[in-house]
């Protein structure tokens, strides 16, 4: 029984929680590419469980930085859409997060995830194949050039 007990601790570390204050977690992130695998050990295969990893970047203010993450859990979770965004907090300031992730149908219930992450100086962008790293300084100039389209679109409408 102990064992048994063991093996949930550690296989699942997703938990269904009420109550989690969405204002607790600062962080707005965009999960660019998310991959995950059924472990082929005979705990985990019998038990259920994920590893899972990925690429996304990290919303704090003003700031935007890429990071890789990994995690294992009884569920995996996938990649954002369009402008959608995960909320997280740190846990270990650049080396561990807590995402939040709300339940469908249940605006009150929400899972956690811990991800193991690395910061990086560059931002995560989709391209053709999964995630592809551009610079601080491409992100700023293609987030302006964006602007600037909506705001002929926008003039555009008047007319």
């Amino acid at each position: 029984m102990r064992r048994f007990a063991l093996a949930v601790a550690l296989i699942f570390p997703v938990t269904l929680l009420a109550g989690k204050n969405p204002s607790d977690y600062p962080l707005q992130i965009q999960v660019i590419e998310s991959h995950w695998n059924r472990p082929i050990n005979a705990v985990d295969r019998r038990y259920g469980g994920v590893e899972g990893w990925g690429r996304g970047n990290i919303m704090d203010g003003n700031s935007v930085r890429g990071f890789d993450f990994s995690y294992s859990a009884a569920e995996p979770f996938h990649r954002t859409v369009g402008g959608g965004r995960y909320l997280a907090k740190w846990k270990k300031e650049g080396l561990k997060m807590e995402l939040l992730i709300g339940e469908i149908g249940a605006p009150d219930k929400f899972h956690t995830y811990d991800l193991k992450t690395t910061v990086r100086d560059d931002v995560y962008v989709r391209g053709h194949d999964g995630a592809v790293a551009i610079s601080q300084e491409e992100f700023k100039a293609r987030a302006k050039d964006k602007d600037n389209e909506k705001d002929k679109d926008t003039d555009s409408d008047k007319q």
